[in-house]
């Protein structure tokens, strides 16, 4: 019988958890290694400086969202952020530049150990040392560069190369590592050596934390002792819904993207999306009302309050939802079909075992704030610098307040057991490429990697953003119906990178997306 599978974001991200279902662990044995090891494999998407989230689902019956985002730093602080920590950089994710804030008034403050702690107490069953074997090995010995990584460094060297910890790292003969060149991080090797002998508590009370007091505290940066003796971890109930007969599970305020993915599922939850045709200009023309009509719900009904007690629910009331479906209908009417019965720099890892249990781990370091903890290797986060975690502009909200998040890793169960198991980076584009890829399966009947690989479509605020794939005929239809539609010539990180594990009884399927070097492995 297969032992598992895991679906991450590069091949040895992925060989990492597969060593640990090999050896007898479980599901979240090989979510921690994978998180562990991608810190390493894909450090310009995430690092032990940021923070995330993980879903869990246990064999015994229980479903749980441990929530190790980043929180706003200052408690107790008297310094504000000012031109000289928190700064803009040119990145061109896209042909436009964007700006990008970065500094170390940007870093908001880390979870990233103090969540996976969290997990290996209550759920991992090997020891500490054996989840970072790999990892260390990979940070010692060094990665070569895929084509993917090799591309993040060259795209994110303006803020990778700002320091000269991170020239050190990302650019030691005195230009940025290509693809084919070998990574080493002697650093972080020796962090997570450290962290392996003395275990998350002793570790981050003893090391992580003196050195980023020491290099993000005041007066150079924001974060300060209340805040790191503050944080917590949290285990929260997660959003549950039912979209056609399958019970989803994902994030829950006070993070956003959970509760957007459920909104956009129950605005089509009746319509016959079959019968429309999901490559027909009628299907693409749904899915963009689809993304307008949340956009504007987000905007008049969320952005603000979704830290508030409940507001989750009320979001997703049928009186709101039917508020925004009136588009959706009318395209519907006259397909004829009637009703039927946000770049991120951030990875996924989706994880089944034998024994039934699942985990989704989404995790980020933002864009990163272009500085390093001093001689540990650790690229610190910029959620404070990220507009998509502060739609309400930066710096605006108070010390301590857990920060808003698009990221939703999702577990959707069939009949109480896990079925598909899903999540992927792509910032504000996030919600958007879980919703189509969970039509794919659930709605159009698509194996995993038909699923995955399938065009993808994007609402921006003002063009329908469309990956290569979709028929011209189709998008000559969409702006003779008045869309301004904009055609890319190739697949693209733009559009996310969805990983997925999915349940066939006795084995697994899945499929690494291969916009961001996705892998999918079957451990038998």
């Amino acid at each position: 019988m297969t032992k598992g599978a895991i679906a991450a974001g590069h091949d040895l991200t992925a060989g990492a958890g597969a060593e640990m279902l090999k050896a007898g662990g479980n599901a979240f044995d090989a979510a921690v290694a994978a998180v562990f090891a991608s810190v390493v494999t894909e450090s310009t998407l995430t690092s032990l400086g940021g923070g995330g989230f993980l879903m869990a689902h246990s064999s015994g019956g229980g479903t749980d969202l441990y929530d190790f985002f980043t929180n706003t730093p200052g408690r107790g602080g008297k310094c504000a952020a000012t031109a000289e920590n928190f700064f803009p950089v040119g990145i061109h994710f896209t042909a436009a530049l964007q700006d990008f804030y970065i500094g170390r008034g940007s870093a908001a403050v880390p979870g990233m150990l103090a969540g996976l702690g969290l997990v290996f107490k209550e759920r991992c069953t090997l020891p500490l040392k054996e989840l970072l074997a790999p990892a260390i090995d990979y940070a010692k010995n060094g990665v070569v560069l895929n084509a993917d990584h090799a591309h993040f460094i060259e795209v994110l060297s303006p803020m990778l190369l700002y320091s000269e910890e991170g020239r050190g790292i990302y650019a030691p003969g005195g230009r940025a590592l290509i693809k084919g060149e070998t990574l080493c991080n002697k650093h972080l090797a020796t962090t997570l050596e450290a962290l392996s002998k003395k275990g998350f508590e002793r570790f981050c009370r003893a090391d992580f934390a003196p050195n980023l007091l020491e290099s993000f505290g005041e007066p150079l940066g924001l974060i300060t002792e209340e805040d790191l003796n503050e944080y917590k971890a949290v285990r929260r109930r997660p959003l549950h819904f039912n979209f056609r007969g399958s019970d989803i599970y994902t994030n829950p305020p006070p993070s956003s993207g959970g509760s957007l993915v459920a909104f956009a599922l129950k605005l089509i939850e009746g319509c016959d999306l079959r019968a429309i045709g999901a490559a027909s200009a009628d299907g693409l023309e749904l899915l963009y009302e689809m993304m307008r009509a949340t956009d504007r719900a987000r905007a008049g009904h969320f952005d603000g309050s979704a830290h508030n007690a409940g507001e989750a629910e009320a979001f997703l009331t049928e009186e709101t939802v039917r508020l925004f479906r009136g588009d959706i209908e009318k395209i519907m009417a006259v397909a004829g079909a009637g009703p039927g019965h946000g770049h991120g720099s951030t990875t996924h890892i989706s994880v089944m075992d034998r024994l039934g249990n699942a985990a989704a781990v989404t995790t980020s370091s933002g864009i990163g704030s272009g500085f390093f903890l001093p001689g540990m290797g650790v690229l610190v986060n910029s959620m404070l610098g990220e507009e998509d975690v502060n739609p309400g502009g930066f710096h605006r909200l108070e010390p301590g307040i857990r920060l808003s998040s698009m990221m939703a890793p999702t577990i959707v169960m069939k009949d109480v057991l896990p079925s598909i198991v899903l999540g992927t980076g792509g910032s504000n584009r996030i919600r958007n490429t879980l919703v189509q890829v969970i039509i794919n399966i659930i709605v159009h009947g698509m194996d995993a990697f038909t699923a995955v690989n399938r065009p993808r479509l994007h609402f921006d605020g003002t063009a329908l953003q469309v990956e290569a794939g979709v028929s011209e005929a189709a998008l000559e239809e969409l702006r003779k119906r008045g869309v301004n539609v904009n055609a890319w010539d190739r697949k693209h990180m733009y559009f996310g990178g969805a990983h997925i594990v999915v349940s066939g009884g006795d084995d697994f399927t899945g499929a690494g997306d291969d916009r961001r070097g996705g892998v999918f492995l079957r451990v038998g």
